[in-house]
């Protein structure tokens, strides 16, 4: 109480909610909601939250956590403080996920909250490590690359490079500005397909006549868009029955696709294209495989890059994919059912990014994401929609179905891998039992 015998405001405010608990309180908030804007899953903004949570004293922490919000309830003694975070533009940073990670792992028995403040102040504040110059064209080379990996020729990729690297600028610009997010998602798939036309047009007058596989680069132009981390992600969450976290990002995932498919549906209507699958490519096999191994890797590489994934861990990437891609074709060429073969693709892959994060001391996650790039079942989305607007409806379903089972098998595959190689997504408790599959997940734990 002050000396004029009323209550002064700090002092009822220390009365019904002290202060060290909100100081507190707020912390470990903020470490959520950076983790959280950061792209990563539910459970590993509850490891940073818990963490600060520990060094600034607070042992009791209950966390709600959706794709743009977090919901924290923390308690001290007989008080409790319960407060809401929101993330103002959902994004993905892959290299503030690994210095969170990095920062919740090292943090001190105690600290102050100020201490704690000034480090998240130094990692929000870490610029992005790629230049726009830079990106650009690693994104279009990406672009180009998945092409190659879908049969597309010489002319085709000479087509997507310039088609994917100015949609791509304009993608940039646009969200830059604060656009709706799906209306921007959509502009830029309208503009890398068109473009990708127009280009391809400019080709046919030079060389004489049409490129029979012109479809094959068709979708590749806007194939940078894929909500790869919301989809993971998604399935990760949804694979430890985390559904607050993971259905919410499942459905972003949905819309982000549908705005893609009605972006590409538009200029794809008018093209002509053929629906029909295109394809291989004639010729030596030792040139043809050369050439799938640098498309996995460059594929890869340039979504890493586009993730702001540190480059020893975009490089790991790269090789990874050629590893895992290699013997998923081999598996379709020999008839194996393509979502099958993705399925084992992908679960490679995964052991591959957890053997390689336990050997270098790398952030799986960002790493396994950009992998799936190889996957990706652009082709058999493309023919959905042709077939779909020619009114053929029985093999727009058929195509419409093996995408969607690619798409599953995709996350299915990494998952099982997730599940076999870290102890918190394959049991419930805290510490794996003394079983043969918890034996094996300690060996990836670092």
């Amino acid at each position: 109480m002050s000396s004029d015998g009323f209550f002064d405001e700090h002092e009822h405010e220390d009365a019904l909610e002290p202060r060290h608990l909100i100081r507190r309180s707020n912390v470990v908030l903020r470490a959520g909601i950076m983790m959280l804007g950061a792209g990563t899953s539910g459970l590993r903004v509850r490891e940073v939250m818990r963490s600060v949570a520990g060094t600034v004293g607070l042992r009791q922490l209950q966390a709600q956590i959706t794709y743009t919000d977090i919901t924290l309830t923390v308690r001290r003694r007989s008080t409790f403080r319960t407060q809401v975070g929101e993330v103002a533009a959902p994004g993905v940073n892959a290299h503030r996920i690994a210095m969170l990670k990095e920062f919740g792992e090292h943090l001190p028995e105690r600290a102050t909250v100020a201490e704690v403040d000034a480090q998240l102040d130094q990692i929000e504040h870490t610029p992005k490590l790629y230049p726009s110059w830079v990106l650009i064209p690693l994104v279009a080379i990406a672009c180009a690359s998945i092409t190659v990996l879908g049969h597309g020729s010489w002319r085709e990729v000479l087509a997507v490079l310039p088609a994917s690297a100015l949609a791509y600028w304009l993608h940039r610009a646009l969200t830059g500005h604060q656009l709706n997010h799906l209306a921007v998602v959509l502009t830029s798939a309208a503009v890398a397909t068109g473009l990708y036309v127009g280009f391809s047009r400019l080709l046919d007058l030079a060389l004489g006549g049409p490129s029979s596989r012109f479809a094959a680069g068709l979708i590749c132009a806007a194939i940078f868009l894929i909500p790869g981390f919301p989809l993971v992600t998604a399935g990760l969450d949804l694979a430890r029955i985390d559904l607050l976290a993971g259905i919410p990002r499942l459905t972003y995932a949905a819309l982000v696709l549908l705005s893609i498919t009605i972006g590409v549906w538009l200029v794809a209507s008018l093209s002509g294209a053929n629906p029909d699958p295109v394809p291989p490519i004639d010729g030596h096999p030792v040139l043809l495989w050369l050439a799938v191994l640098a498309a996995s890797f460059f594929a890869v590489f340039g979504w890493a890059t586009m993730f702001n994934t540190p480059i020893w861990m975009a490089v790991a990437s790269g090789v990874i994919a050629m590893l895992g891609n290699v013997p998923r074709l081999i598996l379709i060429g020999f008839g194996v059912k393509e979502y099958v073969a993705t399925f084992l693709g992908c679960f490679l892959m995964g052991l591959l990014c957890a053997l390689a994060g336990k050997l270098f001391d790398m952030e799986k996650i960002i790493m396994t994401v950009p992998t799936l790039l190889v996957s990706i079942p652009g082709a058999a989305a493309l023919r959905t929609l042709l077939y779909f607007d020619q009114s053929n409806v029985v093999l727009a379903m058929q195509n419409g179905v093996a995408t969607v089972l690619a798409v599953i098998a995709m996350v299915a595959g990494l998952a099982g891998a997730r599940m076999l190689t870290d102890p918190e997504w394959a049991f419930t408790g805290a510490t794996p039992p003394d079983a043969p599959l918890g034996r094996i997940t300690r060996l990836f734990v670092r």
